[in-house]
Order: structure tokens, then C-alpha cells, then sequence
């Protein structure tokens, strides 16, 4: 019994997961100091904690081997080229650089002083080759002598060769393969993996330059993928998830790092890209098209100056203009009208759930949200809902998902300002229930959005509009898509909103890029293996923060069929539009289908003729599947395209059936006994037979009941 227990034991250990923790490498050192100086790989070691150290090499004009990133020294206060310099008149210069608030001065490092330092202090050397003298695609004379300093220190299995020039890792692969090499990229592309997989090269890549699915081909490969810059918690807990194994970082505190879980491998499937997106415009209102309609909510004018968020519901954009306390309403014609909707107490907030009940914040204190007021779909009743958050802050923008009148009920998602917690109410049969507090990493502000994923407090995208798009699932995930800001697509921009929504089994990320605040945005597909924007649409109008003061852009989706979503845009100041985005060309979609007539009585041996309707006629699909029931072999059902004949001399009620997709239409055709009789003139009867107890005889190749009808 006991060796039972010890193996069940072992087997449990065996599965467990284990949790782990990256290398760090401090970049240029650190960033306490004058970069790629011994000051700054010093408080990389002591003060952060690295284990790692990673330098640029230039070579002076006497074959000297410095750590810098330049070919001058301009940034550190000297108007010196490196390239055509002696050491000798370099060695003595003060290099001042002002990082954070602080001015440090220090002397350049060599390359021997830096190998020195690291194998002192036992961690391991990162030397990216720049583009030097002699160490260069076309040229690696002087890499020799590079190789013999690090062999000098014994650092040949603890150095690491860095660097983005191919042919210069080709070199060193072939003639120094005891040395590791590292690609040094912005983006593992397919392109980039396969040249890395050839040479037997590791990629260390540009933080929000790798795919989940090309990390797993990576890991599937052999290879270690590293990552530079990691500078946050939330950046290193996205790349950690993806299995980076080293960290280039510049002031992250390495011993204040959880550590990670086991890395999922198995969920991180390698997936083909969608080959074709086909976006097709459904309307466009905006100042950009020159249709922007008389009256549009502007900051700059007019009656509704703080209509900010919006919640599109059947053909209706409705927005809340807090200033006037009421809801106005916009369709997809452009047409502006009040709703009818007003509360003393109505805040920036309106949104919507999955069922479509219109959501308002109407708490008397904006700053503390203890109460919504809720419509549903057309009903005119009002439902007040008081909630209770354990994180206050006012929060402008709420969303919501589920169905918050039913028994399973639905969420609705707050963002603080201040607080580090996306509060997550829960409502039922149109109660108030809970709220679930969900720590996140980024601090709230008035303008914080959350983008649900499902119907649960746990798992949703959270948005800082600086720090860019976050992911929670069951924790905070850290980074969903924080690439460098910037006002040129498809850099993601300052405005609030996005959406994500499912394409052919893939996930479709559309967030707010180009001009701040003007509505333009970017789609790009999260669960490819290519991290390349598939579409990026122009922006809505030009009158950036003064036009639209809300700093937002609000989208709903709507599911057409599994390859096509409509998405609608609501941007204050700018307009509102519509988008198909399918993976199949754009179809005139049937809006209707019927048939004429929906019922009809005919004699034995008469037919029933009968009309497929269509709604438009030229919707792209046409193709319909006609049918009877019950079957029998008196009864013949004729199809030609939109339209069919039944004729029966059986008698009995037949339902015909058309389907054109996924709508069915039917008709009740009723037979009944026929009041005349045929008579048959024949003497060439080749056979008889009974059925349903009445005697049928062929003919001439047809078939004849006694009353002298035709069957067939």
C-alpha cells in the first residue's frame, strides 16, 4: 500500500503545472546611467537584479571595439565620429545623458572592460553588431578579433551574438558555431522563422512583434524566442505567456516579477491567416463623404454638444447627451430625432447588452454609480436597477453583455478613474445581484472601456487610451495590443472603442488608429500567424478633440452568418457609418421569402402551380429546394427554379416546402375528387396493378386510374 501511494504521488507531481521566470538582460546595461557605460551595467546587476547584459559594438578607426549605438556621440554632448577616431581620442571624453530626471556623466566602455564585468559578476554577455567597420553584411574582417575577446573572459557558451544583419549571422553560424546567434527582428514573420529554422538561429523580437501561433511554432522548432524592450508588468506577462525565455529591460525590477505559469502550448495551434477580407460600406454619413447631417452632435455647436457614447439598436444609434439629459437618437439615414428618453440624472453612459435592452448611467452622483435605468426593446417602460460597486470612480463609457432581464443574466463592465479594478456588475430578472472586483494592471480614467468577451466578469479587454488594449481572462493577461502609439495608421491611436468579434474561427480585433478622436480604425486578425493589419478604414471627419470632446469612437457588431459581421460607428463630431466585413464577396442578402400561393385546392389530375417570392429580386442567393410531403406515386412535384407545379391524382392535403438558405416557405395544396370523367380509348394495355386499393393501368407508357385520369 505504501508504493501505491508514493506512485500516485509521483504521477500527481508529474502533472502538476510549474510555475517559471524568464532571464533579464539589462538593455545598454541599464537605465540608471549613461547607456552602454560600466555605471549603467553596474545598477543593471546590483540594482535591478539582471542576469544579462546587452551591448552595441562600434569600432574606432585603430580597430578598437567600444560599446555604443551610434556612429557619433553626438547624444552624450561630442560632435565625434567613432568610425574615423582613434581610442585614444575618445577614451578621455565625459558622455553626459539626462535619462528620467537624472544627468549622468561617464567615459565609453570597451568591449574587453564590458566582458570583464560580466564574467566578474557571473551573467551573461548580449553583443549586437551594429553596423561597424569591418563587422558588416559585406564585411566581417574585424569579427575575429571580437570572437578572441570573448574567448579571452571564457564567455564562448555564455555569450549571445545579436544582431538584425543576416549575412553577418550566416558568417558567424559557419565559422563560430560554439556561439549562440540571436536575429534580431520587429516581427517573426513566416519569412523570418523559416531563415531562422534554416541557420539554426534563435529570433529576439520586438515586444508586440509576436504571434501566439508563431511562438508555438517556434517552441514546436527548438527555438528560444527572446523579447526587447520589456518595461512593464503587463509586457512581460504577455510575452512570458507566449514563452519568451529572455528579456531585454531597461529599469523593469526583475525580483518583482511573479512568477508564470506553465505555458499552454497545446492552445497556441499554429493557424493560417484569412487569405481575403471583403469590406463593403452599407452607409456613410460623415463630414469625410461630405454627408455629415444637419445638426449631428458636435462639441463645436448646436444642441447636442455632449452626446458622447452611443448603443446601436435595430437601425438606431442612441446617444446620451448628459448636458441636456436626454437620449437622441439617430438612424442609418442620417435622420436626427429625440427619442423621447430624458432623466434628470443622466450621465455620459449609454450602452446596450446582447438582447438589446438600452442601459443608462443614471446615478445622482456621476462619481460614485449606484444606479441604471433601463428600456427594453420596444417598450417604453422604465426599469431603474440599483447598483453597488466596491470601486468607485466616475466612469463614462459602460458597456454590457448578456441579456440583464433574464434568469441567467448579463453583465455590465466599469472602468474606474483611479482605481486598478474593472468592476463587473451582475444583473438578473432585471436585479442587481453582485459585483465582481477584477484587478487589473493599468490605473482607470474617466475614459476607461472594457470590450466583453462572452457573458462572464472574467474574461474582456480593458482599455487605457495611452497604454493601449489589455487582456483579463481569469487574471490580468497583461498586453492584448499595445504597439507603439502614433496618429498614422495602423499605429492605434488615443480614442476609445474597438471591438472583437469572430471570423471563420478567427479572432478579429478592430481598434481605433489614425487621427486621434476622428473615427478611423484598423482590423487586424489576432489568431493568425501574421500580425500584418488586414484593413485600415479613413477617419470620419477632421475636427479631432474640439469636434469630439467624448475622445471616442463607438462600434457594435452584428452577427450576419458565421463568415460576416455588419459593424456600426457612432464618432461625436464626425459621422456615423456601417461596414460588411466578410471572408466571401459581399451578397445582396435576402430579406424575404414566401410563396404564392400560401394555400390552393385543385381537382385530381389538375395542378397546382405555385410562385417563390423573393425579397429583393436580386438578392445574390437563388437558389431554392423545392419538396413534398407526404410522398406517393400518384403525385409528381415539377421545379423550375423560382417556381414548381404539384399535380396529384391521389386525393389528400400536400405540403409543399421551398428553403432558400436558411428560410423555408410553404404551401398547403389540397386535392379533392374530380367531378368529371375521362374516357380511354386504347387496346394496348401492357399492365396493371393496384394501389391505396384502386386499380392503375399502363398504357402507351402512362398510367390510368379507373376513372380515366392520368397519374403519370
Amino acid at each position: 500500500m505504501r508504493k501505491l501511494v508514493l506512485l500516485l504521488c509521483i504521477a500527481c507531481t508529474l502533472t502538476q503545472a510549474y510555475a517559471w521566470k524568464p532571464l533579464f538582460a539589462g538593455h545598454r546595461g541599464s537605465y540608471r546611467g549613461v547607456e552602454n557605460t560600466e555605471e549603467a551595467m553596474m545598477n543593471g546587476i546590483n540594482h535591478y537584479g539582471y542576469t544579462g547584459l546587452e551591448i552595441d559594438v562600434k569600432t574606432t578607426s585603430d580597430g578598437e571595439y567600444v560599446c555604443w549605438h551610434d556612429d557619433d556621440l553626438s547624444r552624450v554632448g561630442h560632435n565625434v565620429q567613432i568610425p574615423y577616431t582613434k581610442f585614444e581620442d575618445i577614451k578621455d571624453l565625459t558622455l553626459t545623458q539626462t535619462r528620467s530626471g537624472v544627468t549622468y556623466t561617464a567615459k565609453i566602455l570597451t568591449v574587453d572592460r564590458y566582458l570583464e564585468i560580466c564574467k566578474e559578476n557571473n551573467v551573461f554577455p548580449i553583443i549586437e553588431l551594429k553596423w561597424a567597420t569591418g563587422i558588416n553584411n559585406n564585411d566581417m574582417s574585424r569579427f575575429h578579433g571580437l570572437y578572441k575577446l570573448i574567448e579571452k573572459h571564457g564567455l564562448i557558451e555564455e555569450a549571445r551574438i545579436l544582431t538584425s544583419m543576416k549575412k553577418s549571422l550566416e558568417h558567424v553560424r559557419t565559422n563560430y558555431p560554439a556561439l549562440k546567434c540571436q536575429f534580431l527582428c520587429y516581427e517573426v514573420s513566416e519569412a523570418n522563422y523559416e531563415w531562422c529554422k534554416t541557420w539554426g538561429i534563435n529570433p529576439s523580437v520586438q515586444t508586440g512583434g509576436l504571434s501566439k501561433y508563431m511562438a508555438r511554432k517556434c517552441h514546436d522548432a527548438g527555438m528560444e524566442v527572446a523579447c526587447w524592450t520589456v518595461n512593464s508588468l503587463a509586457s512581460y506577462q504577455q510575452h512570458g505567456e507566449l514563452g519568451c525565455t529572455t528579456m531585454t529591460c531597461d529599469y523593469l525590477m526583475a525580483s518583482e516579477m511573479p512568477e508564470l505559469e506553465e505555458v499552454d502550448w497545446e492552445a497556441l495551434a499554429p493557424t493560417q491567416p484569412v487569405d481575403t477580407l471583403y469590406i463593403t460600406e452599407l452607409f456613410n454619413h460623415s463630414e469625410t463623404a461630405g454627408t455629415l447631417p444637419a445638426g449631428f452632435p458636435t462639441t463645436l455647436e448646436g444642441n447636442y454638444k455632449n452626446a458622447q457614447e452611443a448603443a446601436y439598436i435595430d437601425g438606431v444609434f442612441y446617444v446620451a447627451d448628459y448636458s441636456q439629459r436626454k437620449v437622441v437618437a439617430i438612424d442609418t439615414a442620417g435622420n436626427i430625432f429625440e427619442s423621447g428618453i430624458e432623466h434628470p440624472n443622466l450621465r455620459h453612459g449609454i450602452c446596450r447588452d446582447d438582447a438589446a435592452n438600452l442601459i443608462l448611467h443614471t446615478s445622482p452622483d456621476a462619481t460614485i454609480p449606484t444606479q441604471l435605468t433601463v428600456y427594453k426593446p420596444n417598450d417604453t417602460t422604465e426599469y431603474v436597477i440599483d447598483i453597488k460597486l466596491n470601486n468607485n470612480g466616475q466612469t463614462n463609457f459602460p458597456t454590457a453583455s448578456g441579456d440583464i432581464f433574464s434568469a441567467a443574466g448579463g453583465y455590465v463592465y466599469f472602468f474606474p478613474n483611479g482605481q486598478n479594478f474593472v468592476e463587473v456588475v451582475k444583473i438578473a430578472n432585471g436585479n442587481f445581484v453582485s459585483t465582481t472586483s477584477c484587478a487589473v494592471s493599468m490605473t482607470g480614467t474617466t475614459a476607461g472601456y472594457v470590450i466583453p468577451i462572452d457573458n462572464t466578469p472574467n474574461h474582456f479587454i480593458y482599455q487605457v487610451r495611452a497604454n493601449g488594449y489589455h487582456l483579463y481572462k481569469n487574471g490580468d493577461k497583461g498586453a492584448y495590443f499595445t504597439s507603439p502609439n502614433g496618429t498614422t495608421a495602423p499605429a492605434r491611436c488615443n480614442t476609445v472603442g474597438g471591438a472583437l468579434f469572430q471570423l471563420n474561427g478567427h479572432d478579429m480585433f478592430v481598434y481605433t488608429s489614425g487621427s486621434h478622436y476622428k473615427g478611423g480604425w484598423t482590423l487586424r486578425d489576432m489568431t493568425s500567424a501574421e500580425l500584418t493589419p488586414m484593413y485600415t478604414q479613413e477617419p470620419l471627419g477632421d475636427g479631432g478633440y474640439y469636434a469630439n470632446a467624448s475622445v471616442g469612437a463607438f462600434f457594435h457588431w452584428e452577427r450576419v452568418d458565421s463568415v460576416t459581421v455588419n459593424l456600426y460607428e457612432y464618432c461625436l463630431g464626425h459621422g456615423i457609418a456601417a461596414w460588411e466585413i466578410s471572408t466571401e464577396p459581399h451578397k445582396i442578402r435576402v430579406t424575404d421569402f414566401a410563396l404564392n400561393p400560401t394555400n390552393i385546392s385543385v381537382e385530381v389530375g389538375d395542378t397546382a402551380h405555385l410562385q417563390a417570392i423573393i425579397t429583393p429580386a436580386n438578392a445574390t442567393d437563388q437558389d431554392i429546394t423545392w419538396r413534398y410531403s407526404p410522398t406517393n406515386r400518384a403525385t409528381r412535384l415539377t421545379k423550375n427554379g423560382l417556381t414548381a407545379t404539384l399535380t396529384s391524382t391521389k386525393e389528400g392535403t400536400y405540403t409543399v416546402t421551398a428553403t432558400l438558405g436558411d428560410r423555408t416557405a410553404t404551401c398547403e395544396v389540397t386535392v379533392t375528387t374530380s367531378t368529371g370523367v375521362q374516357n380511354i380509348t386504347t387496346t394496348k394495355i401492357s399492365g396493371k396493378y393496384l394501389e391505396d386499393g384502386q386499380i392503375h393501368i399502363v398504357s402507351e407508357g402512362n398510367i390510368y386510374n379507373l376513372h380515366g385520369q392520368t397519374i403519370l
